[in-house]
């Protein structure tokens, strides 16, 4: 057995994540060589340890971060479907790690073997701004007290042991290699994740993606290609149609090529309102693209189909259609803005959306039936569902079994979140800066607890996201045991338009004066808001006409709106399930290419070329569809305050900076005139130490003023 005589540590690095980044370690140790047993082989364990390194005043440093991490560690062999029997072999993780914390964890060496392989995984929590980071130091050794020796040997860069291996892979190693692996002579399936509010695909969605490059498998004669949009990341308030053009553009121009023959779509949140209308504009500006491309799946998660209208208070919608998320706020509470004169939720279920939808083999809808506060299930399932159906199922769950409320209690719920006129400008002022506080005062996440009498939850989408930063902790059992897991499905059936109530029938009436407790919030949040009801459902029957849709409706503990999509591998497990069937019954295998030509359409580079110069010019191609087409005027407003933040953030960096290079260059001249000689400035002093730390403190003195 090779010992290191030097120093306990074993490996040492340094990096730093941005917003959507994340990084993992591949750590391999050889716990001898040969194939003979050493007499005196050790089988004391290993240490690892994970710090925030950034200064302790970047805690409070809210609207430009968060500048905290998740992190897990995890053997290389596990499998959530795997029950761990060995307490040596749980993942451990850390939901929130704060600036200056550290995380530790065990890494056993409890049986003989020849070869331990552990996988850690990083990940950035900021939510605001694109060119801020979060530095942290990783760090193994023989003890847990060498985690605390900070000599010259333990700060050196890399493994400092010929028995330990650690390969670090990067957010882009982690999105691409699979696709790097793939068989260039194959067909390829592309698959597009679409994130949604304040969110982003490379972490977000990182574990949906894994998901389903472990389903390769089973299709043999064709490539499952995962890609999503990174370049809407802190543009989200921007508007549905923005962030749709974005994506469609990106689909056809950088993602396309002959070897792609089958597409799918999954969205979660807003995600699947801006690939919804990624459709609408590829179907018009590249009219050949859903001939040459055979759309397969079509699935929402969570996502407000139908907008967020009577399900918030009165001043919360208020707030919504003045823009304080942009103009996406104004998307989801139906107003209509610039020159039209519908709102853009309303057109989305019309043509050439329906066209296109009509050609996907599957259109599925997943929805939470409860825990969701930001997505209620009446716009997430499109209104029309057999509630009675979901609730009597709910009730056999053990954890909702006791499910009951009162229409007082509801009542009394709206009627203290609506405002007196005297008070609505009290209330504007602090809703501005209440969503950041909710979301970012909390850090300390938090275990879930069933109460023995359970009551649907009221809660606005700005309470609900605090659970992004804090999400209420799956307990152990849940991570260890797979058979202690509930079922999660609760109502699974397809819908078409035959199961509509008819408009003017009295089964409409009955649907939406219903005393189910699942509509009940819904049914007294409308009131006498004629229009909001009136909208919401105009649009939901537009989405089910000539339209079959697959509702699939889940009961998870919360935070619900992003255990859906299992934003953080622990930390949001509980949506693991439901990953899993998205998988299973939409990544089977039955979709395989069992011919060559799938499309036998002919469209030559000459016509694409012809497409993509009519995008290029301000022509609108169809006067018909001018409300996909035409280019808005852009404002500082259709951002939002959130928006505005990494704006001014980027400005911020950008003077900083320059600012920087400025007064490098000032103290070379001065260093070169006092020697009377000729230095040629290097634009690598950027960083020193000298450097980062008065950028670090113009960053500190700029952040103050963000302070809630």
């Amino acid at each position: 057995m090779t010992d290191d005589k030097k120093s306990d540590t074993l490996f040492f690095y340094k990096s730093a994540v941005k917003i959507g980044e994340l990084e993992r370690y591949v750590i391999t140790y050889n716990l001898y060589e040969g194939d003979t047993i050493p007499d005196d082989l050790s089988l004391d364990l290993l240490w690892i340890q994970i710090k925030n390194i950034e200064s302790l005043s970047y805690r409070a440093a809210y609207l430009v971060g968060p500048f905290t991490l998740y992190c897990d560690v995890k053997t290389g062999d596990y499998h959530h479907s795997q029950k761990i029997i060995s307490s040596l072999d749980q993942p451990k993780f850390e939901a929130n790690l704060q600036a200056q914390q550290t995380f530790q964890a065990e890494l056993s060496l409890h049986t003989i073997k020849k070869q331990y392989v552990w996988i850690v995984d990083i990940m950035s929590q900021i939510v605001f701004t694109t060119n801020t980071q979060t530095a942290f130091e990783i760090k193994i050794t023989r003890s847990r007290q060498s985690l605390f020796n900070n000599n010259s040997i333990d700060s050196e860069m890399g493994s400092h042991s010929p028995s330990l291996t650690v390969s670090r892979m990067n957010t882009l190693d982690i999105w691409n290699l699979p696709k790097s692996l793939c068989n260039a002579k194959k067909k390829k399936h592309l698959v597009i994740l679409t994130h949604g509010l304040h969110s982003n695909v490379t972490a977000d969605m990182e574990y949906t993606m894994e998901q389903i490059y472990k389903a390769q498998g089973k299709f043999p004669n064709e490539e499952l290609i995962v890609q999503g949009y990174t370049g809407n990341v802190c543009q989200t308030e921007k508007g549905v149609k923005y962030l749709g053009s974005n994506l469609a553009k990106y689909i056809v121009k950088e993602l396309y090529d002959e070897s792609i023959v089958k597409i799918s779509f999954i969205g979660h949140s807003l995600g699947g309102l801006v690939q919804t209308f990624a459709l609408a504009f590829i179907s018009v500006k590249y009219s050949w693209f859903f001939e040459k491309v055979e759309p397969v799946n079509f699935i929402t998660i969570a996502s407000p189909l139908l907008g967020l209208v009577t399900n918030n208070p009165t001043y919360v919608n208020m707030l919504l259609s003045m823009g304080v998320i942009g103009r996406t706020g104004q998307d989801i509470s139906l107003e209509a803005y610039g020159k039209e004169a519908e709102p853009l939720l309303f057109k989305l279920p019309g043509d050439p959306v329906k066209d296109v939808l009509k050609k996907f083999k599957r259109r599925t809808i997943y929805a939470n039936a409860i825990n969701d506060g930001i997505v209620p299930l009446y716009s997430s399932s499109l209104l029309f569902l057999d509630y009675n159906d979901v609730l009597n199922n709910l009730k056999k769950l053990s954890d909702f079994k006791n499910l009951d409320i009162d229409s007082s209690d509801i009542e009394s719920i709206f009627q203290s979140e609506e405002l007196n006129q005297v008070d609505l400008t009290h209330t504007i002022k602090k809703s501005f800066v209440s969503p950041f506080t909710k979301i970012l005062n909390s850090w300390t996440p938090h275990n879930y607890h069933s109460a023995g009498h359970s009551k649907i939850p009221k809660l606005s989408m700005f309470e609900s996201a605090t659970s992004v930063l804090m999400p209420p902790l799956p307990d152990k059992n849940y991570i260890l045991d797979p058979n202690s897991r509930e079922p999660i499905i609760v109502h699974d059936k397809i819908y078409t338009e035959a199961d509509l109530p008819d408009p003017n029938s009295s089964n409409k009436d009955d649907l939406l004066h219903s005393d189910n407790i699942l509509l009940k919030t819904l049914t007294i949040a409308r009131g006498d808001n004629i229009r909001g009801q009136t909208l919401e459902e105009s649009i939901a029957r537009k989405w089910h006409e000539g339209l079959s849709w697959r509702k699939v409706i889940v009961a998870l503990k919360p935070d619900a709106h992003n255990n859906i999509i299992v934003r953080r591998r622990f930390a949001n497990a509980h949506g693991w399930l439901v990953v899993d069937h998205l998988i299973d019954t939409h990544f089977s295998g039955d979709d395989d290419i069992t011919r060559n030509d799938t499309n036998p359409m002919d469209i030559t580079t000459k016509d694409i070329k012809t497409a993509n110069s009519l995008d290029n010019s301000t022509v609108e191609p169809n006067k018909k569809y001018a409300w996909i087409t035409r280019v808005d005027n852009s404002s500082v407003f259709d951002e939002g305050p959130t928006g505005m933040i990494s704006t001014v953030s980027e400005m911020f960096d950008v003077f900083t900076k320059r600012k920087i290079i400025i007064t490098n260059e000032n103290n070379s001249t001065t260093a070169a005139t006092s020697t009377n000689t000729t230095t040629t400035t290097s634009t690598s002093t950027y960083t020193s130490t000298t450097n980062i730390e008065e950028r670090r403190n113009s960053f500190e003195a700029f952040n103050s003023d963000f302070l809630l």
